[in-house]
């Protein structure tokens, strides 16, 4: 038997996986200066924001399933190429897609921060993915433009037209 909840949460992940699969998808077509291009109020140069991007992925998958699958503030991204990338990306939001709708909401994860101790829980980490991977998208979005690419269209019904025509 479905259960309603867990496929709604299943499409927000299936969803994340191919836009983040997508944006990559198109950054591989970029030279390495075109990587580099920043913009004001972004989280760096478009590299930069898909390494933050996927590198993340990894942390909120450790806080839904306490698998750690690679420590973003350790790994040497720096010999990491496109496909590398494409592979990470892939790797995250399948395993954020399986976990997901299984992880108990009410969790609860402490940690402490250099603004001392804060508490979150599941439900914060999940939303946390799909927000997260929405802005930082779009801030690729607007350096791609300002580069004159033509970006992916990544909103909800371009998702549902490619995958459930």
């Amino acid at each position: 038997m479905s259960n309603p909840q867990a496929d709604l949460i299943n499409k927000y992940f299936e969803y994340n996986l191919w836009a983040n699969v997508e944006m990559v998808k198109i950054c591989s077509t970029l030279t390495e200066d075109q990587l580099e291009t920043t913009i004001e109020g972004t989280a760096g140069s478009i590299k930069e924001t898909l390494k933050h991007l996927i590198g993340s992925e990894s942390y909120y998958l450790y806080h839904l399933s306490g698998e750690l699958i690679w420590d973003a503030d350790e790994e040497d991204w720096s010999d990491k190429t496109m496909a590398d990338y494409l592979q990470m990306a892939e790797q995250s939001g399948t395993k954020l897609l399986e976990v997901a709708s299984q992880a108990d909401p009410h969790q609860r994860h402490d940690r402490v921060l250099d603004i001392g101790p804060y508490h979150f829980f599941n439900w914060t980490s999940a939303l946390q993915t799909i927000y997260h991977g929405i802005e930082h998208r779009t801030q690729i979005k607007m350096m791609l433009t300002k580069l004159g690419v033509e970006h992916p269209e990544l909103a909800a019904w371009d998702f549902r037209m490619e995958k459930y025509p």
